[in-house]
């Protein structure tokens, strides 16, 4: 089976699973765009707020632990 696979910056990334989804913090209101899941099982996210959009890390338990999605795009 092949994985799912990203364009980014003109390079191709094969991911684990692609997100594609908008997390929001309740208690800091803070907003994070999940982008997809590496083979380490991490999630690779940025913040909403960060201008650079620099690609950050996360365990998806910290995710679902601190966040609550607002939006969902297409994921495969």
């Amino acid at each position: 089976m092949d994985n799912p696979v990203l364009s980014y910056k003109g390079e191709k990334i094969e991911v684990k699973k692609i997100f594609n989804c908008l997390f929001e913090n309740e208690a800091t209101k803070e907003l994070i765009r999940v982008w997809y899941q590496d083979f380490d099982g991490l999630l690779i996210y940025e913040t909403c707020s960060d201008s650079l959009r620099k690609k950050r890390k996360i365990s998806s338990g910290e995710l679902f632990w601190d966040y609550e999605r607002v939006w969902e795009g297409e994921s495969t």
